[in-house]
């Protein structure tokens, strides 16, 4: 069994290691954790202005659309009652030359 002034150089040596050991990996975790805060904070800011991004894109994108498409009813029923009317009009002029 181990006597009082060996106990006492173990609890010292312990001490000392806790002190040198233990606080610089507890100062090695704090700043990591802090970087790793960090990097999330701006990889969510950089993730939220691309969202806006595209939200913005995909909006313009979705405008153009609407409008092709309105060109395109509006073409397509100028043809049709362009057709309809011509074909009316030779209808009814075959119609009357006889």
């Amino acid at each position: 069994m181990p006597d009082i002034e060996e106990l006492e150089h173990r609890i010292t040596r312990l001490e000392a290691l806790y002190e040198d050991v233990l606080k610089e990996r507890m100062t090695h975790i704090a700043s990591r954790l802090d970087q790793l805060y960090e990097k999330t904070e701006r990889d969510k800011t950089e993730i939220l202005v691309k969202i806006e991004k595209n939200k913005a894109e995909i909006l313009a994108k979705t405008d153009k659309d609407k409008r092709e498409l309105i060109y395109w009813l509006v073409g397509l029923m100028l043809g049709f009652s362009t057709l309809t009317i011509t074909a009316v009009w030779a209808i009814l002029s075959f119609a009357l030359k006889q």
